[in-house]
């Protein structure tokens, strides 16, 4: 008789532990959420105030799925080297090429620089620059014009994750870029006439 009761008695804490515990975890989800909210809200009341003359327009999705989401680069993100801007590096407009050149065939245009820093502003979120400057053997494996603005330092191919190109082009345009767009590959390339 008194393993059944010990047995019982084990089975009646068991349930009660289970219970309390689903009780428990249930009501540490919200929360987390609710300080995860608040969190978010500190730190975006602790940004620096972001000058915008007029509110972009929420981006329209084309209906025939034309926009491919590019992803952000695989880690590690490379974070130490000199800056280019306030977000981006200068490796990440160096020549890509395979060793033909040493990066950096030319110097990359200041005003350039500044100009993508300024789009990469505007949309208040990361800006990846694919191309930036080039060596000639790089730009003829890309199919670059013979006399690209690249080949100088001043053009840089870019894509914001989530903002379709033609939304790219049109701000790069307003901040005084020169700029092809390539639907089809969802990228744009933006240049500093010379």
């Amino acid at each position: 008789m008194n393993i059944i009761h010990k047995r019982i008695g084990r089975s009646i804490f068991f349930i009660i532990f289970i219970l309390v515990a689903c009780i428990f975890f249930a009501n540490l989800v919200p929360v987390r959420e609710a300080e995860t909210q608040e969190a978010g809200e500190i730190q975006q009341a602790q940004l620096p105030p972001v000058l915008v003359t007029e509110p972009l327009p929420e981006p329209e999705r084309p209906p025939d799925g034309a926009v491919i989401d590019h992803p952000l680069p695989e880690d590690p993100i490379i974070t130490d080297g000199p800056w280019a801007s306030a977000h981006f590096l200068m490796a990440e407009y160096a020549c890509d090429c395979a060793g033909y050149c040493d990066g950096w065939p030319a110097e990359m245009d200041p005003e350039l620089l500044e100009r993508v820093e300024a789009l990469r502003c505007c949309f208040d979120r990361p800006v990846i620059i694919t191309s930036g400057v080039r060596c000639e053997e790089r730009n003829a494996e890309v199919g670059g014009i013979e006399n690209s603005w690249h080949l100088s330092g001043h053009a840089a191919d870019l894509y914001c994750p989530g903002v379709p190109c033609d939304v790219v082009a049109a701000e790069a345009r307003e901040l005084g870029l020169g700029v092809i767009e390539y639907p089809d590959r969802q990228f744009d390339h933006v240049e500093i006439w010379k």
